[in-house]
């Protein structure tokens, strides 16, 4: 079914691949013979043994146009996002997308871009990593534990492992740097821009890093959506300029305009 309005596409997609990569993040990679995503934007994903009604919002993590095909790194957080890591390969999910605005929205013509993310944050951040490689990125990623092999943290990374630096951290410290990774970005002002994608106490603790210092950032919103397309207004976010919604009028938005429940 092609949505002819807002240029998506809802169809069920085949299940080329699965990666379970440990007990919290997997990776799911469909044939997608539509519309080319860009980093940034999400998808509403619905597998076909389902006991919730809403489809789940997921990041895109990869495109391969050669193969036609769209990668998902997703975190296990509900129901949802379980039972999408119990649809095997061969078995057909309703995809709709690509939904929301993209990084490419914001970035400059030029110049030093630190990514922020946390958990499956990542996601969205790698694939910019792969659509536009000609910037200096500056990869921090913070997770709550560490990983047990490099194997899983590099499957995680994705195409980020290509940054100029990447700095990792864990609240537990397994194999990676002690602490939030929003401590460890020590000069933003040496960046052009910074992106941040992850949970809302992180995004607005970016926020507030680098507004002292007039540094452009931009942030991708997680919020609970319904509808993904705007109809239903159930994912609004606060703004300076009113409430907007996160599928339609994000997931991006400028972190200054933000206003973060303390």
């Amino acid at each position: 079914m092609y949505l002819q309005r807002s240029f998506q596409y809802c169809t069920l997609c085949e299940l080329v691949n699965k990666h379970i990569i440990n007990e919290e993040f997997f990776i799911l990679q469909f044939t997608w013979n539509h519309s080319i995503p860009k980093a940034g934007q999400f998808f509403m994903l619905k597998p076909p043994r389902c006991s919730t009604f809403l489809p789940r919002p997921i990041g895109v993590f990869e495109y391969n146009e050669n193969q036609k095909q769209v990668k998902f790194l997703i975190s296990k957080r509900g129901k949802g996002t379980i039972e999408l890591s119990h649809v095997a390969v061969g078995e057909k999910v309703q995809l709709t997308g690509p939904l929301g605005n993209s990084w490419a929205d914001f970035l400059p013509d030029a110049g030093n871009i630190a990514l922020v993310s946390g958990s499956a944050g990542v996601a969205p951040l790698a694939a910019l990593v792969a659509e536009r490689p000609e910037f200096n990125y500056y990869f921090f990623a913070g997770f709550r534990q560490g990983f047990r092999e490099k194997d899983e943290e590099d499957a995680i990374l994705g195409a980020a492992v290509k940054s100029k630096k990447v700095v990792v951290t864990a609240e537990d410290g397994r194999n990676a740097l002690i602490g939030k990774i929003v401590d460890f970005i020590f000069e933003p002002q040496k960046f052009d821009m910074i992106l941040g994608c992850g949970p809302a106490p992180m995004l607005n603790a970016l926020k507030k890093k680098c507004a002292p210092k007039g540094i452009p950032c931009f942030i991708s919103m997680e919020s609970r959506l319904a509808c993904g397309v705007g109809a239903c207004h159930g994912c609004a976010v606060k703004t300076v300029k009113g409430f907007k919604r996160c599928c339609k009028d994000g997931p991006i938005f400028s972190a200054g305009d933000v206003i973060f429940d303390e």
